[in-house]
């Protein structure tokens, strides 16, 4: 008997260790309310299901997903930026991956997170994604 509990114990242990990651790395889901300021080192993952809000996410998200409409939203860093709305401004120090759908939506993105620009996918009418203005060649000494 003394053995059967062991064993049991020992396989509640193994299985509460192996399932402790997957419940520390849940998604940050705003559902409704007028704005927040999150840390992606807590949820990498942020979900924003709401409109007409203010949010800023700091630190290094994986990926955020934006489903709403007139939202004002500044990234610090993220892999992967999804948009679906309208009349969303979002600034983007540092992105891999821009996915635009909807109309009249605004990205504004500082850097390619691993590469010179990111990747844009953009569908829908009125949308506008562009990068840092390109620095105007110094004039040429006579």
């Amino acid at each position: 008997m003394v053995r059967t509990v062991k064993t049991s114990l020992g396989l509640s242990i193994v299985f509460a260790l192996a399932s402790a990651p997957s419940l520390a790395l849940a998604d940050k889901d705003f559902l409704s309310g007028t704005g927040a300021t999150w840390d992606c080192a807590s949820d990498p993952v942020v979900n924003i299901n709401t409109s007409k809000g203010t949010y800023t996410l700091k630190g290094a998200c994986t990926t955020v997903n934006v489903n709403g409409s007139t939202l004002t939203i500044a990234i610090e860093s993220t892999g992967e930026l999804n948009i679906n709305g309208a009349t969303n401004k979002i600034t983007v120090d540092a992105v891999d991956t821009i996915n635009v759908n909807g109309a009249k939506n605004t990205v504004a993105w500082k850097k390619g997170k691993s590469g010179d620009k990111p990747a844009a996918n953009v569908v829908g009418a009125g949308n506008n994604v562009s990068g840092p203005p390109k620095a105007k060649p110094a004039p040429k000494k006579p």
